[in-house]
């Protein structure tokens, strides 16, 4: 289902603004779960839950089987977003476009085909943010014809100079966006738990997990020298076979800031029979920028040097996001 609504207006000659309410839900979506699972408080005993962690296949609902996964409707997200978009049309060798999105998905899982949440008997607790929800984008795309050469303000006329000055023409385009969430997990806990328990404790309130001000520090290399995204002391293994209070996707990844620039120069031959054009395409400005992906957010205490520090980068080499500053040279002829 999708819904919208929104305004418009012109508030200067060639300038217009735009407000944008969208929504979308998806409703009855497929997802498959295993039934044959063991309830996580099937018992509170001590002794009982040991008897059932020695011999988890007995005290499944069908301990003939192992997996049953049932392919059904169980699904459903959310999507809400507001838009303000302002646009100078063309006019004097220069547009603009910006938008800035505050939106917020929600959806039971991040598997659409295969869910594998903490419980099949409650699976409102899976429900949490997105793994795509992005809260706040921000993007612009400027274009601009320099002021120089034949038909512009200076050196407005042919010749070479104007072969090799002007006709220029930049373009700006920005990305600023925050984050995507992650979720904590652990391992190497000394407890004993039964199947589904996945994640920590929390100690503190979520907000003050993720280290304010943080940034990767003056060594990136090895992992361990980066400065954690994620206090090490802000979780706890939990008491055996309880599962856990952390959600699913509770904390925020560091944002992108995608710098492009581009400069473009276009010829024509035989009257406007034959086209060339001359493009370079600077990306990821200011260089060296790393555009880091979720860091590693599994809580082991045998290796703490290793949690809240990041292993790898957004993007392959020639999208948006990726950390490894590159200049791409094109031409093209048309006719």
């Amino acid at each position: 289902m999708n819904w919208s609504a929104g305004f418009q207006h012109e508030f200067s000659h060639n300038w217009v603004v735009e407000a944008i309410y969208q929504g979308t839900a998806g409703v009855g979506l497929l997802n498959s779960w295993d039934i044959n699972a063991i309830p996580l408080d099937i018992s509170r005993d001590p002794v009982v839950l040991n008897q059932i962690f020695q011999a988890a296949q007995n005290y499944k609902p069908y301990p003939q089987f192992g997996a049953v996964n049932l392919y059904s409707n169980f699904g459903h997200n959310t999507y809400h977003s507001g838009t303000l978009r302002v646009e100078r049309r063309f006019t004097a060798g220069m547009s603009l476009l910006a938008l800035y999105t505050f939106s917020k998905a929600l959806d039971e899982n991040d598997a659409d085909g295969s869910a594998s949440g903490i419980t099949y008997y409650n699976r409102r607790l899976e429900k949490g943010r997105a793994g795509y929800d992005v809260r706040h984008r921000y993007l612009n795309l400027l274009t601009y014809e320099l002021p120089v050469g034949r038909g512009r303000r200076w050196l407005n006329r042919g010749g070479v100079l104007n072969q090799a000055l002007g006709g220029w023409e930049v373009t700006w385009p920005l990305t600023l966006q925050s984050g995507p969430p992650t979720t904590v997990t652990f391992a190497g806990s000394p407890n004993r738990y039964l199947p589904g328990a996945s994640r920590p404790n929390a100690l503190v309130p979520m907000e003050q997990a993720v280290v304010q001000g943080w940034g990767p520090g003056p060594n990136r290399f090895p992992t361990s020298a980066q400065n954690p995204y994620l206090r090490f002391d802000a979780f706890a293994y939990p008491a055996a076979f309880t599962p856990g209070t952390l959600g699913r996707n509770t904390f925020e990844s560091p944002g992108m800031s995608w710098v492009q620039l581009t400069v473009s120069k276009s010829w024509f031959f035989f009257g406007e029979r034959l086209k060339g054009t001359l493009r370079a395409d600077f990306n990821n400005l200011p260089f060296k920028q790393p555009e880091f992906a979720t860091p590693n957010s599994v809580y082991n205490a045998n290796s703490p040097l290793t949690f809240g520090r990041f292993t790898s980068l957004l993007g392959p080499f020639a999208s948006i996001g990726t950390s490894r500053p590159h200049i791409i040279m094109g031409a093209r002829i048309q006719f």
